[in-house]
C-alpha cells in the first residue's frame, strides 16, 4: 500500500510543472497586456500608411498609452452594427517572441470608439483615451479632408504646405492637430490653362505673393476669392499663398496653412470633332481629337442625353484620340458632348440625321438555327466578345480608308447580302435581331483580305461565329471576320491593309458561303460604311 500511494506521489510530481505551465498560459492569454512584454507596435492608418514607434522610457510613450488604453476599455457584447465591414486601424503589438494585431474604430467626432481584440472580443475605449490619441501624428487620416486644409490644383495634385497650425474641436475643447505632411522644397506643378487652385475648404483670408521666373515679385495681395487673381502668362510662376481661417462657433476647426510651390502655365486643353459635324446617322462613331493634354486619364466627357459610354483617349502623335459610337437604337437627333480637363470644360454639339433601318430573311433550318444560336452559343461568344474587347492596343495602325469588299479592292469581289443595322428574322424560328456586322456573299475560298492593318489578336474556332479572326486597328477599333472556312494568320501576327487573313467559308451560324465582319468601338459595334470613303478611313481633326 506504502508502494501505491509513493508510486501516485511521484507521478504527480512529475505532472505538476506541466499543470502550472498550462495555468500560467491560460492565466497569461486572458490576462490585460503587459508593459513589460510588448517592444514595439507597428500602426496602419485609414490610409494604409504604416507607422513603427519603438517603447521608451519616457513617461506616457505611445506604446505605454496604448497598453494603458486597451486595459482600461470596458468589454461589450459585440461590435456595433454601424461599424461592421468600416475601415479601421491595425495594431500589431510586437514582442521578442510574438505579435498581436489589434483592430481600432477611432471616432474623431463624440461617437463612440471600440476595439477589437486577436480573440475577437470586442471593448468600448474610455472617451479620454480616444481623445488623446486623436491629437497625435498617427490620427490625421481620420479626419475628413473637408475638414483639414488641403489644396489641390484643377488636375488633381495635391500641393504640399510649407506650414500648417491647425485647431479641431474634440469633444468640447479645440486640440493642435499634428501629423500633416509639410516640405521644406519648393516643388513645380503643372497647371492647364489657368491658374486654378481649389482648397477643400474655402478660406476666410488669402495673402498671395507671385514671382515670375525671373524673381520679379508681380502680385501681392489679400483676397478672399483666390478665383479673383486673374494670372494668366508666365512661363514659370512662383507663389507664396498663407491661408487663414478664423475661429468661429459655426464650425470645429480653424487655423492656418502656408504654400510655396512654382507653377508652369501650359496652354489650355482643346477638343475636336471630325470635319463633317452634320451627316452622322444612328450606328455611325465619331472621332473625338484632344490637344493639350498631358495625361488623358484626367479628362471628363458627358453627354447630353447619355450615351451610356465612356470613351477612352489613346495618344496619336501631339494629340490623343477617343472614338464616340452612336448607338442604333438612337432617337434624338442631337448631342452636346462637355469635355473637361484642368479649368477647361468645352461643349461640342453633334447633329444626326434620320436612319431608317430595313428588314432581311436568311433562310436557316430549324435544327441547324436550334443548334448553332441559342442561349448556350450565344452566352459563349458573348464571353469570348468582352473578353477580346477589353484590351486593345494603343499603337494606330492604320492610315488608309477601310476596305470595301463592293469595290474589287485587293482582288475580292463580294456583294453585301444583309447590311448593317438591319432587322434580320430567322425563317425557320420567326427569331428578329438587329445585325451587327455586314454579311457578305463571297464564293468559298475567295481569300479575304484584311480591312485595314493591325495586329490579330484572335483566331480560332466559336460555335456561333465559327472560324474567325480578329484585327486590333489601335486606338480602341477592331474587325471581326466571322464564318471563315480556313484562317491564314495567328495571334500575334501585324498584317497590313488587304492581306490575307483567312478563306470565305460557311461554318458557324451561316446561311451561305462567305464572310461576315463587324467593326467594333470599345465593346460595341458600329457602322463601318464612313470609314470606306473619308481621307483617312476615319475623319479625325487634325490642325
Amino acid at each position: 500500500m506504502k508502494k501505491a500511494v509513493v508510486s501516485v506521489f511521484i507521478v504527480l510530481l512529475i505532472f505538476i510543472p506541466t499543470y502550472i505551465a498550462i495555468a500560467n498560459y491560460i492565466t497569461t492569454q486572458n490576462a490585460p497586456l503587459s508593459n513589460n512584454l510588448v517592444d514595439e507596435i507597428e500602426i496602419w492608418d485609414l490610409d494604409g500608411e504604416s507607422h513603427t514607434v519603438a517603447k521608451t522610457k519616457k513617461s506616457g510613450d505611445l506604446v505605454s498609452f496604448f497598453i494603458s488604453m486597451n486595459n482600461r476599455a470596458e468589454k461589450v457584447s459585440e461590435l456595433p452594427e454601424p461599424l461592421v465591414g468600416t475601415p479601421f486601424y491595425k495594431v500589431s503589438f510586437i514582442s521578442e517572441s510574438s505579435a498581436e494585431d489589434y483592430k481600432y474604430y477611432f471616432a474623431s467626432s463624440d461617437s463612440l470608439s471600440y476595439v477589437e481584440f486577436p480573440d475577437g472580443t470586442v471593448y468600448q475605449l474610455k472617451s479620454e483615451d480616444v481623445n488623446k490619441f486623436l491629437i497625435t501624428p498617427y490620427a490625421i487620416s481620420l479626419f475628413p479632408d473637408e475638414k483639414l486644409p488641403v489644396l489641390n490644383t484643377a488636375s488633381s495634385d495635391v500641393i504640399v504646405p510649407a506650414k500648417v497650425d491647425w485647431n479641431y474641436k474634440i469633444g468640447k475643447e479645440f486640440s493642435k492637430l499634428s501629423g500633416f505632411k509639410t516640405t521644406d522644397e519648393i516643388i513645380s506643378y503643372d497647371m492647364e490653362g489657368a491658374i486654378d487652385l481649389i482648397f477643400s475648404s474655402d478660406a476666410d483670408l488669402y495673402t498671395v505673393k507671385v514671382y515670375d521666373n525671373n524673381s520679379k515679385l508681380i502680385l501681392d495681395e489679400s483676397t478672399d476669392d483666390l478665383s479673383s487673381l486673374g494670372i494668366n502668362s508666365g512661363s514659370e510662376l512662383t507663389f507664396m499663398i498663407t491661408a487663414a481661417w478664423y475661429e468661429d462657433i459655426e464650425r470645429d476647426f480653424y487655423g492656418e496653412a502656408t504654400y510655396n510651390f512654382k507653377t508652369k502655365l501650359l496652354a489650355g486643353a482643346e477638343f475636336f470633332i471630325g470635319n463633317k459635324l452634320d451627316d452622322f446617322v444612328p450606328g455611325d462613331f465619331v472621332a473625338i481629337t484632344a490637344y493639350n493634354v498631358s495625361n488623358p486619364e484626367r479628362i471628363s466627357f458627358k453627354s447630353a442625353p447619355s450615351l451610356g459610354y465612356a470613351p477612352k483617349f489613346y495618344k496619336d502623335g501631339d494629340h490623343h484620340i477617343a472614338f464616340v459610337p452612336l448607338d442604333p437604337e438612337i432617337e434624338t437627333d442631337s448631342f452636346v458632348f462637355t469635355l473637361s480637363y484642368g479649368s477647361v470644360e468645352q461643349e461640342i454639339n453633334l447633329k444626326l440625321s434620320k436612319k431608317t433601318f430595313g428588314k432581311s430573311t436568311i433562310t436557316i433550318s430549324k435544327n441547324t438555327a436550334e443548334d448553332l444560336r441559342n442561349e448556350s452559343t450565344l452566352a459563349e461568344f458573348d464571353k469570348k466578345f468582352e473578353q477580346i474587347c477589353s484590351e486593345s492596343e494603343s499603337t494606330k495602325y492604320f492610315t488608309e480608308p477601310f476596305v470595301d469588299y463592293s469595290q474589287k479592292a485587293h482582288n475580292i469581289k463580294a456583294s453585301v447580302k444583309i447590311g448593317y443595322g438591319r432587322y434580320v428574322t430567322v425563317s425557320s424560328t420567326k427569331e428578329q435581331y438587329r445585325n451587327i456586322g455586314v454579311d457578305w456573299r463571297v464564293a468559298k475560298g475567295t481569300e479575304i483580305p484584311a480591312c485595314n492593318s493591325g495586329k490579330v489578336v484572335y483566331a480560332g474556332i466559336d460555335t456561333y461565329a465559327g472560324r474567325m479572326v480578329v484585327i486590333d486597328h489601335g486606338l480602341g477599333l477592331k474587325t471581326w471576320y466571322l464564318h471563315l472556312d480556313e484562317t491564314k494568320v495567328k495571334v500575334g501576327d501585324i498584317v497590313a491593309i488587304g492581306d490575307t487573313i483567312g478563306t470565305a467559308g460557311k461554318t458557324g451560324f451561316a446561311e451561305a458561303n462567305g464572310v461576315y465582319t463587324i467593326m467594333t468601338v470599345g465593346n460595341i459595334p458600329v457602322s463601318p460604311y464612313r470609314t470606306w470613303t473619308s481621307g483617312t478611313g476615319i475623319d479625325i481633326y487634325t490642325k
